[in-house]
């Protein structure tokens, strides 16, 4: 693919902000703006989910970046607008068209709770695509749980709780999403709901949680330090996997209280 002209792509997507108020236009407008800027033959995306892997045009991320600048502004003004763009892009089987709705649906997550968490909800039902669940996660659920954390983490604990392995995926990683935040603090709260899959058989969601550990423990190390040491105790081998891989961030001390312990159950 030739060298991206940013002058003219900006141009383009800052054509679209006008058609925001009419939604299955702008939806029907974006999808040729991707095709226009990608590859010319439409193809399978590479990702690996359970049902059929989504059509994709393969845009770079670049062109999103731009037409995301382009958008933001006038998604964050017109809430019920954005709403209605979302619903109509995701109902588009594009890669592209739902990567575009999780990052409008993330603009407006904190300022329309209800609605962010309503499609949430909806999408996730069938949704098996990695890819997404993450971008989902960390775009539109980390917003929405950071604007009223109290009242929103018995959400999260519902989707970490769930029987589907992909919701609890999403569940914690829209956790690890809160815990890259530069100023979150309530480590332990974020660590309440974890312990429902401390002994997750899925090694995808394994890794997930680790994942979150290691970065909660940037927050609050005796907290999580503490939460390993207590589950370290333990003969489940699941957890064990969880709990040496979450403990690499850990001070020395910690570390090495938390190994003697498996080793101990080993």
């Amino acid at each position: 693919m030739p060298a991206i002209d940013v002058a003219l792509v900006r141009s383009e997507a800052a054509e679209l902000a006008p058609l925001y108020a009419d939604p299955q236009t702008f939806a029907a407008a974006t999808r040729e703006f991707f095709e226009t800027h990608s590859a010319p033959v439409l193809r399978h995306s590479s990702i690996v989910s359970i049902s059929t892997p989504l059509n994709a045009y393969g845009t770079p991320l670049a062109i999103m970046r731009l037409l995301l600048g382009a958008l933001r502004k006038p998604a964050a003004v017109d809430l019920g607008r954005t709403i209605l763009a979302v619903k109509h892009l995701w109902a588009d089987p594009i890669r592209e068209q739902r990567h575009l709705a999780v990052e409008l649906l993330g603009v407006v997550a904190a300022a329309a709770p209800d609605q962010a968490v309503a499609l949430m909800r909806l999408w996730l039902i069938n949704l098996d695509d990695l890819e997404l669940i993450d971008l989902l996660a960390d775009r539109a659920a980390a917003p929405w749980l950071l604007a009223n954390l109290r009242e929103h983490l018995a959400e999260a604990r519902q989707w970490v709780n769930s029987p589907h392995k992909y919701q609890r995926r999403f569940g914690v990683a829209a956790l690890g999403a809160l815990a890259k935040e530069r100023h979150f603090e309530d480590v332990t709260s974020a660590l309440s709901v974890l312990t429902t899959v401390m002994r997750e058989n899925d090694s995808e969601v394994r890794k997930s949680v680790a994942h979150v550990l290691r970065d909660l423990s940037a927050h609050g190390p005796g907290e999580v330090a503490r939460f390993l040491i207590e589950w370290a105790d333990t003969i489940d081998k699941n957890t064990h996997w969880i709990v040496r891989h979450a403990a690499d961030k850990l001070d020395a001390d910690a570390r090495d209280q938390v190994l003697a312990l498996l080793r101990g159950k080993g």
